[in-house]
Order: structure tokens, then sequence, then C-alpha cells
């Protein structure tokens, strides 16, 4: 089968920084660390295993950075990961082939949970945190019958979705209903990514939100903040055209252009009716400022900023004062003072696993799933961008320059448009 493959070879990457200098096409030629070619198809793994044939695979924030070799050579997290990778981690599709033991049947429709905890890499008993529920914290990521990795695509036995089949463990597939479409199911991931980031506080009716950055995670939290949750005031910083649309669509009360910065903090202000302190013209900040700040880019600026708008924590309203963060960039230097002097706390969020949420403790992938049901959410509008799995090229450029290109949630696509719709 063909598959597009990441090399990681020091001669590699030097080619693709350099031809890089040109554009971001010039990152991925022959010469690079992407390459589109003929690979084995996947075998079963073991008897609770399935192979699932690839209809949708959504190409992630995560995906995009690494093929732009957008991260820094220290990263620890390459201490759980193995080469080379088949990357593509949000898959949907029908299940190809079952293993004596599974549960599954061919042709059951399923959305892939990547994570490649201890139930996937056949370890008994399994660790404390994949017990819980909580399998993104689990203890194994080197260990098993699996090559290191922490999901589906980082491990290089356990290939991904920019592929025509995809390995799984029974529990790594999780059925479609019936009622959904390709497009609904395709933003499983994501979508569940920014549950479990509001969930880490659960803002209560009244409080004031920002969501910083509105690409894939930034718009579904805007979407759950003011389609799940009650009474929830929720400021969206936009960059694009096509991301304010959006912005607005799920209900986004304000919305802020991200730059200058100053001019970010001053809205915010305003609109809070707070005061607004000037150290120096260019970074004021507030004390009074907002309840919760869902940071989902976390570079430089948007941390020194969202610190400056985040509310000093308020006793009496608990959980207020915080930022949660599920963005990666590379770490630089800011000024990091109200930090400290206004108490606020920042939380790490990584993924989705087992949530707890209105009577119900189940994979967020269910909760997803019950929401579109119940016509609470359908964030399905956002992927307008299908490509063919052999126009990968054209489809990692729109996902990075999407300014340019208007794109949203770009997938990659193995069927026809017709079957798309189904």
């Amino acid at each position: 089968m063909k598959a597009i493959v990441f090399e990681y070879k020091l001669r590699k990457l030097a080619l693709s920084r350099i031809l890089g200098i040109f554009g971001l096409k010039y990152y991925l030629t022959k010469y690079g660390c992407i390459q589109y070619k003929e690979v084995p198809e996947p075998e079963l793994l073991a008897d609770d295993y399935v192979v699932i044939r690839t209809h949708y695979c959504g190409i992630c924030g995560s995906d995009t950075k690494q093929s732009f070799l957008d991260g820094n050579m220290d990263n620890p997290m390459t201490a759980i990961i193995s080469w080379p990778q088949i990357l593509g981690h949000e898959v949907v599709g029908p299940i190809e082939r079952v293993g004596k033991k599974s549960k599954l049947k061919v042709g059951d429709r399923v959305v892939l949970n990547p994570w490649l905890s201890c139930l996937p890499r056949c370890i008994s008993p399994p660790c404390k945190s994949c017990q819980e529920g909580k399998n993104t914290l689990c203890r194994n990521f080197k260990k098993g019958i699996l090559a290191p990795g922490i999901h589906t695509g980082n491990s290089a036995t356990a290939t991904g979705g920019f592929a025509e089949l995809v390995p799984a463990h029974g529990s790594m597939a999780i059925p479609v209903p019936d009622s959904l479409t390709w497009k609904q199911a395709v933003l499983s991931d994501p979508f569940s990514v920014a549950l479990h980031s509001i969930l880490k506080v659960r803002p209560q009716p009244g409080s004031v939100c920002v969501v910083y950055g509105c690409g894939n995670l930034g718009l579904l939290t805007v979407d759950i903040l003011k389609n799940v949750f009650e009474d929830l005031t929720v400021l969206a910083i936009a960059r694009f055209p096509q991301q304010k649309e959006m912005a607005k669509k799920f209900g986004a009360d304000q919305i802020i252009d991200p730059f200058p910065a100053n001019k970010v903090i001053e809205k915010i202000g305003d609109y809070l009716n707070c005061d607004v302190y000037y150290p120096n013209k260019k970074r004021p900040w507030l004390i009074e400022g907002v309840d919760y700040l869902f940071d989902t880019v976390a570079s430089k600026e948007t941390l020194e900023t969202g610190i400056r708008i985040t509310k000093a924590r308020d006793r009496t309203r608990p959980g207020s004062g915080t930022i949660v963060v599920t963005g990666v960039s590379s770490p630089k230097r800011y000024e990091w003072t109200p930090i400290y002097f206004k108490d606020l706390r920042i939380i790490g969020s990584n993924a989705f696993a087992v949530e707890e949420f209105e009577g119900h403790r189940e994979h967020a992938y269910y909760h997803y799933f019950r929401f579109l049901e119940e016509g609470r959410v359908d964030p399905s509008e956002m992927v307008r961008h299908v490509f063919p799995a052999t126009q990968y090229r054209d489809a990692l450029v729109a996902t990075r320059n999407q300014g340019k290109s208007g794109a949203m949630k770009v997938v990659l696509s193995y069927v026809s448009d017709k079957e798309g719709e189904n």
C-alpha cells in the first residue's frame, strides 16, 4: 500500500530546513523527511487487534508541526517515540480485518482512539493511570508488543492514517453511531481534546472566558463553551477571516484581532470595564481580567498576553484566575511576573480520556456523539478542505498557511467524494 512516511535522518532534516527557506512546499520534496512510498500492509498484531481501512484522516497540528520541522531537537518527547513513522492519528473508516478474539466485525464504522497505552501494548495488569481511564498518562509507552510511541502515528509499529490501512487494538476502535456522518466523526479527536481542557476547570455560569487562537482546537473550545455549558461569556482571539466567521457562528460574544498585543489587552479591559495598567505603552495589563483563558497556541506572545488579561485569583469564585494550555510551541523567554503577583494557575491539558460529565462517565468520544445526537453541537462545517491522499503536499501546505488557503480542518481522503458524504 502507499503511505506518507516521516523518516528521521540528519541528512534529510538538514536538507528540509535548507530547502524550506524557499517556501513551504520545499520542505516536502523527495530529498526531505516526508516520502510517499510503498510500504507493507499492517498485520494483526494480536488476536484482539483489527485493521481499519482509512476513510478520512484529519491533519492535526502536531502532524503539521512535524512535517515543517517546527520544534526543538532537545524535545524530551523524543524519548518515547520511534521512527520511521506513518503519521496521522485522526482516523475514521470501516473495519477491514479482525483478529480471532475481536468483538468488532468487518464493515463496522469506527473512529480511532489513538493512544498506545497498556491495553494496545498487551500489558497486564495495566498501570494505575490506565486503570483509572487516564490512558494519556500511561507509564508504559516504551513497553509491550509495540515500538515506543504515545499514540498512533509516532510509533514505528503502530502506523497511522496517512496510509490506506491502520492497525489498532480493539479498544482503540470506537463504533460510530449510524446517525453520524464521516465529517462529524473525523472531528471526534480534536473535539475531545477541547472538551478535556474545559473539564479541567468546569467554568461556572456567569464566568468570562477567553479562547486564545481559533484554529481547530480554539474553534471547538468556543463551540463547547457556548453550546454545551450555560451562561458563559466567550471572547475569541482569532487571526483569519474564516476563523472569525466560524467563531461567530459558534456563538462567541466578541471576536478580537490578535495583533498588536497591547490592543488585545485594551479591548478586553474595555469589554470588562476594568482598569488597564500601563508600565509602558506596549504591554499594559489587567488585575480584574477574565476568569478563564484557554490558550490553544502557547507561544511566547500568547502566554505573555494571557497572564496579563487573566483575573487575579478570586477566593470567593473557585477556579477563577486559571489558564489552560492545550497548544504547543517552541519555548522562548517572556515576562511572567503577573503569574505570581496575581496568584494565577497555569494548567497543561493533553488530549482526552474517560471523562465524567452530566452524570455520564465514559470516553470523551461518547460525550461528543451524545452532543451531536442531541443537536447541541455540529462542528462539521469546519471540514471544508478535503484532499485525496495523493495530494498530501497541498493538504499540508493548506493546513500550515491558513491565511492563504482559508482552511480550518484539513482532511486526507481515501474515498470518492460521494462516499465521503455518507
